[in-house]
């Protein structure tokens, strides 16, 4: 990290700043370029490494890259607007988080447990997921163990 005076290194400080990002960035390499998907998610921190659990459909590009992928790129941010600095220059108002790690699918009680932190994540605080549910999701783990976190302002 270029500026490590913006650095957060607290674990509980990172999992309060992606508690609160409503959307996880996934990124793949898709031979040579990189493919993007913006995505609903739920997590946990588990022996220092963040655990990121995803949904989608069995099929489709996301898919296909997922199941050949060794390696993702993870990231999430919250903008709290722009600040005049002085001299009249912008900056943003930030908080980020960047990492990568292995992404792996998962099923059974580990879809359940998975797709339940989805929705505790975005509000749904009571909601379960049938069996039904989870049989036609596909349900991804990303286990992050390299990542870095930072803040414009403290």
């Amino acid at each position: 990290m270029r500026k490590t005076d913006r650095e957060i290194t607290n674990l509980n400080e990172i999992a309060g700043l992606i508690e609160g990002c409503d959307t996880l960035r996934l990124g793949f390499n898709d031979d040579g370029c990189p493919y993007i998907v913006p995505l609903s998610f739920g997590y946990e921190l588990v022996d220092g490494a963040f655990v990121f659990y995803v949904h989608g459909a069995k099929v489709g590009r996301r898919h296909t890259l997922a199941q050949k992928a060794e390696l993702v790129c993870v990231e999430a941010d919250i903008c709290k607007g722009y600040v005049t600095l002085r001299g009249g220059a912008l900056t943003a108002d930030y908080r980020s988080f960047i990492g990568k790690g292995k992404i792996e699918t998962v099923e059974g009680d580990e879809a359940v447990h998975a797709l339940e932190l989805l929705c505790r994540h975005c509000g749904f605080d009571t909601m379960s997921c049938t069996k039904a549910v989870v049989d036609m999701t596909c349900v991804e783990k990303i286990t992050v163990k390299e990542f870095t976190a930072k803040q414009r302002f403290k």
